[in-house]
């Protein structure tokens, strides 16, 4: 059987869509018979296939306390910014040799990287750039675009190394079409591939829904300043003259938490509840008791969000937005109880099942 090498920054149980990405190739790779070694960044592990198990993690500290630490100390986030944009990321000092040691090009059949962050991806290219005369499929996998991102300033000199980083391997992968012309400007169109984020739907329960006393929507996500920003929509919500709570699952802490949504809490009293992000599977049970979801849509249109995913999980109608385009019609549609402009997500092409598949059709060389 066909031996394959992970390498990943995040891994379950960190409450990050790259974690969910590692963590369901990982156990579905296994779960198909392939010898799968792991190695993650974060954590600074090597985790050899014999060893692994889905709960080698769990005593791991999830709590991100050092990340809230740096976000709410104003200098501190700067020297940060900083830092990121001269080296991609503080983990490229952090975490880079341990990864770049832990790869051993000539053992596998193949290597999968999963990035963001940017070193996981160039890190495993200049391995397998320095390995030579080796049957290995190297594949990178990415979330989102990174140089010249909205949400993300780096230095010139990144447009370079993410073209070595896209060219040294035989593959890139990446969750949406919409992306593809961009990561064109990086490595040969027939290197790239569309392949969606994967999740095992047999995990996943539902609690019966139930009309709310009071309107009850949710969002349940991280948000930016630059892409994602719930500014206007909180402005809008603001001058309703409706009886709802709004119900958000994000960090709390950063700039986004103490500019915009600490302000619109003394607005809005008990109709904004701020919660901290919870386990993927607790938080989609929960969303599945509200009347409907909230989703922000990307400024660009080179990223999707995993949560809707997640929220197309739930059963439960999605009202679809951009941060700069709230319109009150939909909105009041929605407290009423019309959904018939609720975004449809199609579930299959996530299933972890043909989500794997098509890595596995690369790894064995049987890609269109």
């Amino acid at each position: 059987m066909k031996k394959i090498l992970i390498v990943t920054h995040w891994y379950y149980p960190r409450n990050v869509p790259r974690a969910f990405r590692a963590k369901e190739l990982v156990n579905e790779f296994r779960d198909r018979g392939f010898l799968v070694d792991l190695v993650v960044g974060d954590y600074k592990k090597f985790i050899h296939h014999e060893d692994y198990n889905q709960n080698y993690f769990d005593k791991e500290d999830v709590s991100n306390s050092s990340s809230a630490k740096l976000s709410n100390n104003p200098m501190l986030s700067k020297l940060k910014d900083i830092f990121n944009y001269f080296l991609g990321d503080r983990y490229t000092i952090t975490s880079g040799y341990f990864v770049y040691k832990s790869i051993s090009v000539e053992k596998y059949d193949s290597i999968i990287s999963i990035g963001l962050p940017f070193y996981v991806n160039f890190i495993t290219a200049l391995k397998v750039n320095k390995t030579k005369n080796t049957k290995c499929i190297s594949i990178s996998d990415w979330s989102d675009p990174f140089f010249k991102s909205s949400d993300t300033k780096v230095a010139f000199y990144f447009k370079a190394l993410q073209k070595f980083a896209c060219s040294s391997v035989n593959y890139i992968t990446i969750p949406t079409e919409t992306a593809s012309h961009y990561f064109e400007n990086y490595t040969d169109k027939n290197k790239i591939k569309i392949i969606p984020q994967g999740f095992n739907f047999k995990n996943v329960k539902l609690e019966e829904y139930k009309k709310n006393k009071r309107i009850t929507f949710a969002y349940a996500g991280i948000f930016y300043k630059e892409i994602r920003n719930p500014e206007k929509l909180l402005e809008v919500l603001s001058k309703l003259n409706i009886d709802f709570v709004f119900v958000l699952y994000t960090i709390t802490h950063g700039p986004v938490y103490t500019d915009v949504l600490l302000p619109y809490k003394e607005i809005l009293g008990d109709k904004l509840e701020i919660n901290s992000l919870i386990p993927r599977e607790e938080c989609i049970s929960k969303l599945s008791e509200m009347d409907f979801l909230i989703n922000l849509e990307n400024i660009t249109s080179n990223q999707v969000p995993s949560k809707l995913i997640d929220y197309a999980l739930t059963k439960r109608p999605i009202l679809s937005m951009k941060q700069d385009e709230i319109s009150i019609d939909n909105l009041n549609s929605f407290f009423y109880g019309d959904y018939s402009t609720a975004l449809e997500i199609p579930l299959d092409k996530y299933d972890i099942k043909n989500v794997c598949q098509q890595f596995i059709d690369l790894v064995e060389g049987n890609e269109d």
